[in-house]
C-alpha cells in the first residue's frame, strides 16, 4: 500500500514538473495530452511486462526431452545385486526379527517373477542393501530400482507387513509383506504399461484365491485403475509440475509364495538360469 502512494505521488509531483514546463515555454495543450497518452501507455506496459516476469519465476518449466528419449530408448537389463543376508546389507543386527529372515527369503526371487510378468519395457533390479526407511526410523527388507526402458524411474521396497508386525501369535505359515513404490515421470509412461505394473505387484502381494483366480485378477486390475486416475487428477489440477506417484500394498503374497514354490519344485534357480530377468526361451 505504501509502494503505491508513492507512486501516485511520483506521478503527481512528475505531472505538475511537466505543468510548469507547459506554462514556462507555452507549450500547446495538444501536445500535453498526447504527452500524458504516451507517459500512461509507457507505464502500463512497463507494469505489465513486470507482472508477466514474475509470473513466469514462480512457474518452472523443465525441459523433459532427455527424459523421454530415456523412457523411449532400449530396455535396461537389469543386474541383480542381492546381498547374502540381511546384515551384509547394512540392517540393524539387533533389530533383526525370525520375520525379517522370512521375509528376505520368501523374496529372493521377487525381482525375477517381476520381470518374468511385467510388459517387455519394465526392469526391476534388486540392490545389495536391507535397510530399508520406515515411517518411524529404519526397516529392515530387501530394496529394488525400477527402470522403464533406459530411463531409472522409481523406488521399490519389501518389508513386514503390518498384519504380521501387528500379532503377537506369529505361527510359521503366517506372512505379510509391505510393498512401497515411488515412481517418477508416470505421465510420460503408456497406461497399459503402468497398469501393469500395478496389476502384478496387488496379484502377488495382496490376497489370492485360488478357488476363484479370476474374481482376485479383477480386483487386482480395478485397485490399479483407480490409483492411476488418482494419480491423473494431481497431475491435472497440478499441470505445472510432475508430481511423484507413490504406491503402497500390503497382503500375505499368496500368489508369490505359488511362483516361487513351483520353481524350487522343479529346481529352477531363476537368478542362475535366467539373471533374474525374464525366460527369452
Amino acid at each position: 500500500m505504501i509502494k503505491r502512494i508513492g507512486i501516485y505521488v511520483a506521478i503527481a509531483a512528475a505531472w505538475g514538473l511537466v505543468y510548469a514546463a507547459k506554462e514556462h515555454f507555452g507549450i500547446p495543450d495538444v501536445w500535453m495530452w498526447i504527452g500524458l497518452i504516451a507517459m500512461i501507455g509507457a507505464l502500463t506496459s512497463f507494469n505489465f511486462e513486470s507482472r508477466l516476469q514474475e509470473v513466469e519465476a514462480r512457474v518452472v518449466r523443465k525441459d523433459y526431452a532427455g527424459i523421454i528419449e530415456q523412457l523411449e530408448g532400449q530396455r535396461h537389463k537389469p543386474q541383480q545385486k542381492q546381498p547374502n543376508s540381511l546384515a551384509a546389507g547394512g540392517a540393524i543386527v539387533s533389530w533383526i526379527r525370525p520375520e525379517h529372515e522370512v521375509l528376505f527369503e520368501d523374496f529372493r526371487w521377487f525381482a525375477a517373477v517381476l520381470n518374468q510378468h511385467l510388459p517387455d519395457p519394465w526392469a526391476i533390479e534388486e540392490l545389495p542393501r536391507t535397510d530399508a526407511r520406515g515411517y518411524e526410523g529404519p526397516e529392515i527388507g530387501r530394496m529394488y530400482e525400477v527402470w522403464y526402458n533406459a530411463c531409472k524411474v522409481g523406488r521399490m521396497q519389501v518389508t513386514v507387513g503390518s498384519g504380521l508386525l501387528l500379532r503377537q501369535d506369529k505361527s510359521e505359515d503366517e506372512r505379510a509383506a509391505r510393498v512401497e513404490l515411488t515412481l517418477n515421470y508416470l505421465r510420460f509412461i503408456p497406461y497399459e504399461d503402468a497398469r501393469a505394473l500395478l496389476y502384478e505387484l496387488h496379484l502377488m502381494i495382496g490376497p489370492f484365491k485360488f478357488n476363484d483366480a479370476e474374481s482376485s485378477r479383477s480386483r487386482a486390475g480395478a485397485l490399479a485403475a483407480d490409483e492411476l486416475g488418482g494419480h491423473l487428477w494431481e497431475c491435472v489440477r497440478n499441470s505445472d509440475f510432475d508430481p511423484i506417484f507413490d504406491f503402497l500394498v500390503d497382503g500375505p503374497y499368496d500368489l508369490l509364495r505359488e511362483q516361487t514354490d513351483r520353481w524350487k519344485k522343479h529346481g529352477i534357480d531363476p537368478m542362475v538360469k535366467w539373471g533374474g530377468d525374464r525366460d527369452r526361451g
